[in-house]
């Protein structure tokens, strides 16, 4: 019996010490950080084995390298997130998740992008791209990446945004001093807004409703609420509708970010308002594959939303 014991006792401790080994980390906090950043890759040398037959086509026919950039997979009970690439062809949009070692493929023809969706809460962030994909079925996809790599997405997104529109102006002055206007009321949204139109936009109509709270009960004397809506913004430019809305969440990281949603209006199939109740109004914005995006407003709105129904109107009858 002891002899069977003193076999246990190292095996025991060499699994306890072998466990622990494996625990240390091997990196700062700073570096593990760095490694969930997104990245842009500079050539075929760079892709990940894993993609290599993907690209093999390309190089074989001597396409130049295309913009592509590489979201690292990110662990997590809340957020967790598969490695990506999102590749910008020029008239398409490739979207590769890696699965073990292989890889399933999203491809979307600017075309055919029915609205792109991005958001941005501190350091968590996403774009969203709904529409057909080339084989002609509906799809969504979802790249989540570090806020911090913010910028390296912005190639892509003007892309899709500006699709065959080939634009080189500059965003007038004159078309952001329309939201100057914001400035007492929300300066934050004011900021949103400027930074969402692109150049050779022009801002038609806009529309700021606050979050919306109703009372759900009282108790001592004190009423408490719920918000039902948070603040949100709808713009009418001469190519987009384009919504900006705080993040759902009520309290903490969703007043520090927001979400928005770019539309082209050749993908509206029909913009609509109807009545929630007695006090509150509903913007249905119908897409394609039968899609729908709404946004709730206070009745004091009806008459703004009248108005930007009529200027949608008038712009997609041209």
């Amino acid at each position: 019996m002891l002899s069977k014991m003193r076999n246990i006792f190292p095996m025991i401790w060499e699994q306890i010490t072998t466990r622990r080994i494996t625990w240390l980390p091997l990196l700062t906090a700073g570096e593990q950080t760095r490694l969930t950043w997104a990245k842009a890759l500079e050539s075929y040398a760079d892709v990940p084995k894993v993609y290599q037959d993907f690209f093999m086509p390309f190089f074989v026919d001597g396409q130049a390298f295309p913009y592509t950039i590489l979201t690292p997979s990110r662990e997590g009970y809340i957020d967790r997130t598969t490695e990506k690439l999102i590749c910008d062809f020029g008239n398409e949009i490739h979207i590769l998740e890696r699965s073990g070692n292989t890889f399933e493929a999203q491809c979307y023809p600017l075309e055919g992008i029915s609205y792109v969706e991005v958001r941005s809460v501190l350091l968590y962030s996403h774009i969203k791209i709904n529409g057909v994909t080339k084989q002609g079925v509906p799809a969504s996809s979802t790249i989540r990446f570090n806020s911090v790599g913010d910028y390296l997405f912005t190639p892509i997104l003007k892309r899709m945004r500006l699709a065959t529109v080939d634009s080189k102006d500059a965003v007038q002055s004159s078309e952001l001093e329309k939201f100057d206007h914001l400035i007492r009321l929300n300066f934050k949204f004011m900021n949103y807004a400027k930074r969402s139109i692109l150049a050779g936009d022009k801002v038609i109509h806009s529309i700021l409703q606050p979050e919306i709270r109703v009372p759900v009960f009282k108790v001592l004397g004190w009423t408490y609420y719920k918000t039902i809506s948070p603040t949100h913004m709808s713009i009418l430019t001469s190519r987009e509708l384009i919504t900006i809305r705080e993040n759902e969440m009520q309290s903490g990281a969703g007043k520090y970010g927001g979400i928005w949603n770019y539309i082209p209006l050749n993908k509206i199939v029909s913009l609509t308002l109807s009545r929630k109740n007695n006090d509150l109004l509903v913007l249905s914005i119908q897409l394609p594959e039968s899609v729908r995006l709404e946004y709730l407003f206070q009745d004091s709105a009806k008459q703004e939303l009248d108005q930007l129904l009529e200027r949608f109107s008038e712009l997609t009858a041209r």
